[in-house]
């Protein structure tokens, strides 16, 4: 009877050394979003967390924002109202600041031409809460899509921008879509908070069409990260490099071979800290759902090692921040209805350690639930995202101490 006992015991322990587990560390706490809003994005300047969400109003949708210091949420503030913005659960606007505050917000503006046809809009914070009247960072007037923006505050009075561009794609029928001179391309500008812009850029001329891009400002320039199209259709992620005149060649962060006549809607995240880079990414790759990170601590200018960061099936949708010498990556597992927002952690040591698989809760599965958004602020984690277990739909905020 005791050698029985004994079975069942190891193999219960095996069994539960093979599960992730729910970390009950996280709280959820109360964020100023409204009801019917939906689709946050989280930015961290300094001691601040800022969040932006999308709003309902009887005049279409209202783009709205608030801060978050010393654990108290300020007021509620609407960067404006717009009766045609495009809205998508991948394509969200977006805002950024400095330590000053709020420093350029955007969002996508729909026009005639098509049901895809959109423009970039970008506006400019102003004294008492108010915002400038936005600007199009670029001027080709083509009636496709611009959007999956990236932004960061270059210095006190200028931004950097990068987005999605598809003019190459006007007039481009089905049949050329195979054909990478009609590819989408990515695009950046040099923009002043007084709505000039400074200087434009294309950085690739075949980028995946509808991928999320991420942009991080390092103490030595800037990098982008994005999924890179090639002649025979692998959609790996690359990072291309500013230094403030030009953009490097874009290069592949891994070569993972993902071959695939479609956009997946699944884009990489960046994080950088003084000298630490950290890079998450999904790929399905030989049909394997994986989130994958890699680490530099020198400004992004090497990744030594790959890691495979998710232990099971993957949606997806990833995020990342640095806190102290560890990347947190957070994704969503796979599911048919709920699914879990797991995340875990990787040491920037030699040894690049990382933590237990963890769930922080169940979401959404659907794509209503939009891109979990990951920051850390102080030495809290904070997660958000579209909570759909009630109608009408809100923002839900969780948090945990490091």
């Amino acid at each position: 009877m005791k050698q029985h006992y004994l079975v069942l015991f190891l193999l219960m322990s095996i069994l539960v050394a093979g599960c992730q587990f729910n970390d009950q560390s996280f709280r959820e706490f109360q964020n100023p979003a409204d009801t019917e809003s939906r689709y946050p994005y989280l930015f961290t300047s300094d001691s601040t967390l800022y969040m932006s969400w999308l709003g309902t109003t009887n005049n279409g949708s209202a783009l709205n924002y608030a801060s978050y210091s010393t654990g108290q949420w300020s007021d509620v503030q609407t960067a404006g109202t717009d009766s045609s913005r495009f809205i998508n659960w991948a394509d969200f606007p977006s805002i950024i600041a400095n330590e000053s505050g709020p420093m350029a917000i955007h969002w996508l503006h729909k026009k005639s031409g098509g049901p895809y046809a959109y423009d970039v809009n970008i506006a400019f914070a102003q004294e008492q809460g108010r915002w400038s009247e936005p600007i199009t960072p670029h001027n080709d007037r083509t009636a496709t899509e611009h959007g999956f923006v990236s932004m960061v505050p270059w210095d006190s009075d200028t931004i950097l921008a990068v987005w999605l561009d598809g003019r190459q794609s006007a007039h481009r029928s089905e049949k050329d879509y195979y054909d990478l001179d009609y590819a989408m391309t990515l695009r950046g500008a040099l923009i002043s908070t007084a709505g000039k812009v400074e200087r434009k850029f294309l950085i690739d001329d075949a980028v995946c069409d509808c991928c999320p891009t991420s942009l991080i400002k390092t103490t030595d320039g800037a990098i982008v990260a994005y999924r890179n199209r090639t002649d025979n259709e692998i959609r790996d992620i690359y990072i291309s490099r500013f230094n403030g005149v030009n953009w490097s060649d874009g290069i592949p962060i891994n070569d993972d071979g993902w071959k695939i006549g479609a956009c997946p809607v699944n884009g990489p995240v960046l994080a950088a800290r003084d000298s630490l880079v950290g890079i998450a990414w999904y790929t399905a790759a030989h049909n394997r759902r994986v989130v994958k990170a890699a680490l530099s601590t020198d400004n992004g200018r090497s990744f030594r090692k790959v890691h495979r960061v998710s232990k099971q099936a993957s949606a997806g949708r990833v995020d990342l921040a640095i806190h102290k010498q560890k990347a947190y990556i957070s994704w969503m597992g796979k599911a048919n209805k709920k699914a879990a927002l797991n995340y875990r952690s990787i040491h920037f040591d030699k040894g690049q350690k990382l933590s237990e698989v963890t769930t922080a809760d169940s979401i959404d599965a659907s794509r209503k639930s939009g891109f979990p958004q990951l920051q850390i602020v102080g030495n809290q984690l904070i997660m958000a995202w579209t909570d759909l277990s009630q109608s009408p739909t809100t923002i839900k905020t969780v948090r945990k101490n490091l």
